[in-house]
């Protein structure tokens, strides 16, 4: 439910070139509980969105060397920014301009003068469909996971029988020498842990990754695995 959604402390990049309107935008953003970052101008919007990773942008269409339309076909041409959903605060409501904005990549706009409760019901509405966009796209992941972790562990079951049901035999074949009997219950005892690693495959509900080696994160399948 939406109810049950936190989106409080999320980071906001208001970005217009007067002082005045971010103070506006920041007061009445900070007492919803957002966390906001300053940007005066387009091209420091651009530079602390790629630092900055914020939730949500608010950017003022009007600005001086670079338009808020053109810092918006920027962000969303880089693919660490364009995933970041960018409302536009403008005066100008006709036509052509929020045509423009839109297909810029533009989410959502507000009016100037703002009007509080219009800010807050647009921003929050955004940052929703943020969250509802992020799970959809983990559902997708552990869609794709699921899948793959049961067309392994079909695949790999049966050789798995197999070779525990034929180091049984093999040991039973071989002379009675403790060497190789302990051995032999190695190798069952590898046989029945890669068993277990197929049931926790086939048990991942979540996708949870852990660091490996040179930078590459693969699935932990134990915090993976119900």
């Amino acid at each position: 439910m939406v109810e049950s959604i936190d989106i409080s402390g999320k980071k906001i990049l208001v970005t217009d070139d007067n002082p005045v309107n971010r103070t506006l935008l920041k007061e009445l953003l900070e007492s919803s509980g957002y966390h906001i970052i300053e940007s005066d101008s387009g091209e420091d919007c651009i530079k602390k969105a790629g630092c900055e990773a914020p939730d949500l942008i608010l950017l003022d269409i009007m600005m001086p060397v670079m338009s808020g339309i053109e810092v918006c076909k920027i962000l969303k041409q880089n693919s660490a920014t364009k995933q970041i959903p960018v409302i536009f605060v403008t005066a100008n409501t006709e036509n052509s301009p929020l045509n423009d904005a839109f297909e810029a990549g533009g989410t959502d706009y507000v009016r100037k003068p703002v009007n509080k409760v219009e800010l807050r019901a647009r921003v929050k509405s955004a940052l929703l469909q943020q969250v509802f966009n992020e799970r959809h796209i983990e559902d997708e992941k552990l869609k794709s996971v699921l899948e793959m972790t049961g067309g392994i562990c079909h695949e790999l079951n049966q050789p798995l029988q197999y070779i525990a049901s034929a180091t049984q035999l093999i040991g039973m074949s071989l002379p009675e020498d403790e060497k190789l009997q302990i051995q032999i219950e190695k190798v069952l005892q590898q046989v029945e842990r890669m068993g277990m690693i197929t049931k926790k495959l086939m048990g991942i509900t979540s996708v949870k990754t852990c660091d490996y080696i040179n930078g590459i994160k693969i699935i932990d399948i134990n915090k993976s695995s119900y």
